[in-house]
């Protein structure tokens, strides 16, 4: 809604009212009613960046975001959010703007420090503080304008700042591609629509530069800030129709990426692209500054999902279903000596899929063990101890086993935060974990650790007191063979044993044990017993 409301609000408010002004005469009533239309769009498009802003900063701050850093950079985020809404309710003096061009530049730089990290993308990491430097650039002219060189020179440091500047916004936009762009770019590069789209706007870029320049540098002032030599063909401006174009390559791209943390990426660009190099009013602040917001948050999140998302050339191999029958029978018969009771089953569905599940009770505890196949082919294994909790609830605890690049990668398993170190080499160099550091101890001691490197891949995730939930997809982030023998299996061979799989879920109890508490039993309605 921002992004469509912040569109309206730069073609009618910025550009179409004062282009359409009838000269030395009063407006018709359409312009008239145009003119509330934008002013209504100014003012919502600033209310609701400030309330966006506002909520992403409380919700970080309340979880301590995903480290120190971040904490940091979301403090200042609010504080500059304040200072740029204010101007929305009031007149502000002239001290209040320059704190906001201090706070505004502070937050930048907080959250282009924050993206850098293990295991992110490196394109994001190189581009967020490139992004941000004509930003800054920006605020340091501002407020070298009020303290130290008077702000109505026609040469000097901030003119020199301000075509610096520019020449800073031109560079960024001609690298997006290259830093801001869906992985692996070779098969980004090749998609049509971008490139369709690309050609298209700098072909009218071309077309309404011949038939009408002097309006085409209006508009393109008006619309983004950028000063265009009026009274003559600007000699940069087959660069910025070049700039231009490779930006809407680049936000075409993103926008129909498969991944969510790549379209967050090209929203916070369309953000800023929106906002402009104006910097007058409140919105010119606030939609950049949550651009910057939106991409340092996918910088942590990106390069995993797209990992995730690459097609697997390693697929498991299909079992014939009387093998897998043997199979499961077996690894039923060896968890009753921790389970007692078990119980199996198997059911079909469409287009092949199969599911089984292996069932059973530890001390009040309900374990469910489920595999799913597909025409024989294994795809994931699934166990929960405890309640079964949706995933895209926060967990208390999440370890996610670190897999050689050759395997591709296991998709993410809850959220959860801080990131630490346990304090255990091989454990840290095994896993990265996340959550509380309090509620690790609390599960695994130096044994359990050692038996976690040796057998789990995929990602355990804990909920204080609820539940323990692991699972692993074979031979993508994981050994094919690990922890169930499904090469042997395939083959036939008698060493598929369940012993490796029985040893992982005997871990899993035992972790139970330590951290889920038993729902009390819950008493018969005297109402229905009667």
């Amino acid at each position: 809604m921002l992004l469509l409301v912040a569109f309206l609000e730069v073609a009618i408010n910025r550009v179409a009212v004062p282009m359409l002004r009838p000269a030395g005469s009063a407006p018709p009533a359409w312009h008239t009613y145009l003119d509330y239309a934008g002013l209504f769009l100014f003012y919502f498009a600033g209310t609701l960046a400030t309330l966006v802003l506002v909520a992403r900063s409380v919700r970080a701050l309340r979880t301590r975001g995903r480290g120190v850093r971040a904490t940091f950079a979301s403090l200042l985020v609010l504080i500059a959010t304040g200072l740029a809404a204010l101007p929305l309710a009031s007149a502000v003096p002239a001290i209040v703007t320059v704190a906001l061009e201090a706070a505004f530049a502070c937050a930048l730089i907080a959250l282009a420090a924050s993206a850098p990290g293990k295991q992110r993308d490196l394109g994001l990491q190189i581009g967020l503080p490139l992004l941000v430097i004509p930003l800054v650039l920006h605020s340091a002219d501002a407020i070298g304008a009020h303290f130290v060189w008077p702000d109505n020179m026609f040469d000097g440091p901030g003119v020199v700042l301000e075509r610096i500047g520019v020449l800073a916004v031109c560079f960024v936009a001609l690298i997006t591609p290259y830093c801001f762009a869906p992985r692996p770019f070779a098969r980004a590069v090749i998609r049509p629509l971008p490139v369709v789209c690309a050609l298209a706007v700098a072909g009218l870029g071309v077309w309404l530069a011949r038939i009408g320049y002097v309006q085409l540098a209006k508009g393109a002032q008006l619309a983004t800030g950028i000063e265009l030599t009026a009274n003559q063909l600007d000699p940069r401006l087959a660069i910025y129709l070049l700039a231009g174009a490779t930006l809407v390559w680049t936000l075409v791209s993103c926008a129909s990426a498969g991944t969510p943390a790549r379209r967050a990426v090209g929203a916070g660009l369309a953000l800023i692209v929106l906002g402009g190099y104006a910097f007058k009013w409140p919105h010119h602040y606030l939609l950049p500054l949550l651009g910057v917001v939106l991409i340092a948050e996918a910088a942590r999140t990106v390069r995993d999902d797209e990992l995730a998302a690459l097609p697997i050339a390693t697929e498991t191999p299909a079992i014939a279903d009387p093998t897998w029958a043997i199979y499961v029978g077996q690894v039923a018969h060896g968890l009753r000596r921790a389970l007692g009771e078990v119980h199996s089953l198997t059911t079909r569905g469409e287009a092949g899929l199969a599911s089984t599940v292996i069932a059973g009770d530890i001390a009040g505890v309900p374990v469910r063990i489920r595999i799913e196949r597909i025409e024989g082919s294994v795809l994931a294994l699934d166990v929960v101890l405890g309640r079964d909790i949706d995933e895209m609830r926060g967990a208390t605890l999440t370890a996610w086993a670190i897999p050689p690049r050759s395997l591709g990668l296991n998709p993410s398993g809850p959220p959860a935060a801080p990131i630490f170190k346990t304090g255990d080499p091989q454990f840290d160099e095994r896993f990265k974990t996340r959550g509380s550091a309090i509620a690790f101890h609390k599960l695994f001691d130096d044994g359990l650790r050692a038996r976690a490197v040796a057998t789990i891949d995929g990602w355990i995730a804990y909920w204080e007191n609820e539940s323990v939930r692991y699972r692993v997809y074979p031979g993508r982030g994981a050994p094919l063979d690990h922890p169930m023998p499904l090469s042997d299996l395939a083959l036939g061979r008698p060493s598929a044993t369940p012993d490796r799989l029985i040893a992982v879920i005997e871990l899993l109890i035992e972790l139970a044990r330590r951290g889920v508490v038993p729902a009390p039993a819950t008493s018969p309605d005297p109402s229905e017993l009667a």
